[in-house]
């Protein structure tokens, strides 16, 4: 047996060693089956008998999923069934059937075709990863005209599963049942509902290894490293050895983690920080705090737009909006307004071609552009700010106008409402996100007309340093230890601290070690990122003093490189604090 080591994306962290079971998938028909005039209304009947068996199925896994690890982890379902129930889709089967006089099955895979191209044709991970939603549900139905009940496949030993792509029907199905050790797919990302499930169920997981699925036969020995995405096939005894004593390590690592979420947020120096959490979706809540989270520092209401081809209601907003305030409370929730267009696009948007969307028609460009669309999110986020705790965070702004007429809008919609008697919180926070280097320029003047901001690193360092960070080729150069971009930041946080402004960084600097005992030297106290991340970043910071990094940090920024910055910032805090670093893996 070869033995071969694949690099992929770890999306959920731990070891698993074990034998490999390698699943199927549905493959949907190329041949377009004709039917006569008279057999249309037998197939629409065939393919609505189809969906309400999917609908029944879908609860089930759903109700399933809730008596296993809890209600805040069905929402994958809550949201295959609004797929299932768009009448868009529907539509678009049922007038295949019935224009072109052709069995269900073609209608499906038609379907299916045009989803996955509009899907793929967005260039942003979280967005694009909603296809397999699409297809889960199109495959459900698909299996479903045929109503003979398929016949129950031995579960045998626990096992790692294999795939080309698991989908999160699927996946809930199987992981729920105890008895996989590990997942390893070709395709798949982060922000995939079935990454979302293998994390909350503790099970490792490795996505985008390409061909791994080709790569193995059932019965192989595998080894999935979640943490540092790799997966080895058929190791020898001795590595098989090591990565058994490295899983140890790490189980004994996430029971400690467990203890530290739960733990006061202070440095050893009693300097106090606030651990915020960045979210996809409202069921993401409950996770979050359970992780240590102390609010949401960034919902990104994106996902709204995609669970249909039109643009959703006010009434659509306001539900998510409230029901992620009422499972937050008393906690902040900050509500990010909508944030796509440029590489991010949808149809029902009606942007045009950009020949450079990452500077194009984007975020808040996008929504004052389309005023009558971007009011019904702001009144929507109004109506659910009566609960109190509510933020509205403004994305890529870029000059003191757009603000301007942000809060003009503000003013109209709430002078609406007052006299329609509709309740909301007459002193809701607005920030803006600083990601555009001109707005990290000119802080001192765009933070006297908000209440707080959010530095988004992610784009500001990307902008900052012209550096496409997903573009192997100059990747290299995306350092958030650039001794310009900590100059950039240390402005930005001096600024706003100076003007009595909260200040959150929630970009992914938020999220790693070296990088947050870096902000915590500038000042910062809120620190936003996805929640598993939370754990380890609380650890870091506790066990440090403020007052080291600050005198480290002042000390490495008269340095000239990237790598001389970082080297001196963990030689001194090792120096000091030799513990501060010590659950890293």
């Amino acid at each position: 047996m070869e033995y071969i080591r694949l690099r992929g994306l770890g999306v959920s962290p731990g070891i698993a060693i074990g034998g490999v079971q390698l699943t199927e998938k549905v493959v949907f028909t190329t041949r377009k089956e004709a039917i006569s005039a008279e057999q249309v209304d037998g197939e629409l009947n065939r393919l609505n008998g189809a969906i309400e068996r999917t609908h029944e199925q879908l609860v089930r896994i759903r109700d399933n999923i809730k008596d296993i690890v809890g209600e805040e982890h069905a929402f994958i379902f809550e949201a295959h069934l609004l797929i299932l129930h768009d009448k868009s889709l529907r539509m678009s089967l049922k007038e295949i059937i019935r224009k072109e006089k052709t069995r269900a099955e073609w209608a499906i895979s038609r379907v299916h075709v045009k989803y996955q191209k509009l899907f793929e044709s967005i260039d942003d991970e979280y967005l694009m990863q909603r296809k397999f939603d699409v297809a889960d549900v199109l495959s459900k139905i698909y299996r479903n005209l045929e109503t003979a009940e398929p016949g129950k496949k031995e579960e045998g030993k626990e096992k790692i599963l294999v795939a080309h792509e698991l989908l999160p029907s699927e996946a809930a199905l199987r992981l729920s049942k105890g008895n996989v050790l590990a997942v390893a797919l070709d395709m798949g990302g982060q922000t995939s509902h079935t990454a979302i499930l293998a994390r909350s169920l503790n099970i490792p997981t490795v996505m985008g290894l390409r061909n791994v699925s080709q790569r193995v036969k059932n019965g192989d020995v595998l080894i999935v490293d979640g943490t540092d995405g790799e997966v080895l096939i058929n190791p020898p005894l001795a590595i098989q050895k090591e990565f058994a004593s490295k899983k140890k390590k790490y189980d004994d690592y996430r029971k400690e983690l467990k203890k530290i979420a739960k733990l006061s947020s202070k440095t050893l120096d009693k300097f106090e920080f606030l651990p915020l959490a960045n979210i996809e979706l409202p069921e993401e809540v409950p996770m979050a705090f359970s992780m240590g989270a102390e609010g949401i520092g960034l919902f990104r209401s994106e996902f709204l737009y995609l669970q249909s081809t039109t643009p959703p209601t006010e009434e659509a907003h306001y539900q998510i909006y409230s029901q992620i305030a009422k499972d937050a409370y008393p906690s902040p929730v900050y509500i990010r307004t909508i944030d796509m267009g440029g590489e991010k696009n949808l149809p029902h948007l009606k942007i045009e071609k950009e020949p450079n969307p990452a500077l194009g028609l984007r975020a808040i460009r996008l929504s004052l552009r389309d005023r009558e669309f971007f009011k019904v999110q702001l009144k929507a986020i109004l109506r659910a700010s009566a609960m109190g705790n509510v933020r509205v965070l403004i994305p890529m702004i870029t000059e003191l106008e757009e603000i301007e007429e942000v809060k003009m809008l503000f003013r109209e919609i709430q002078q609406e409402m007052r006299e329609k008697n509709i309740p909301f919180d007459e002193n809701i926070p607005l920030g803006v996100m600083i990601e555009v280097p001109a707005a990290a320029a000119l802080t001192d003047i765009l933070v006297k007309e908000v209440d707080y901001i959010s530095i988004g690193t992610n784009d500001l360092i990307q902008y900052y340093l012209a550096v496409d960070r997903s573009n192997e080729l100059v990747s290299y150069l995306f350092k958030p230890l650039h001794p310009s971009v900590l100059r950039l930041i240390k402005f930005v946080i001096d600024t706003a601290q100076k003007e009595n402004k909260d200040v959150t960084v929630c970009g992914e600097m938020a999220a790693d070690t070296l990088s947050a005992i870096v902000l915590l030297g500038l000042g910062l106290r809120k620190f936003s990122m996805n929640p598993i991340f939370i754990p380890r970043i609380k650890n870091v910071l506790r066990s440090v003093e403020q007052k080291t990094a600050k005198e480290v940090v002042e000390e490495a920024m008269l340095l000239k490189t990237a790598q001389e910055i970082e080297e001196c910032i963990i030689e001194r805090i090792l120096l000091k604090h030799p513990k501060a670093f010590l659950m890293e893996l």
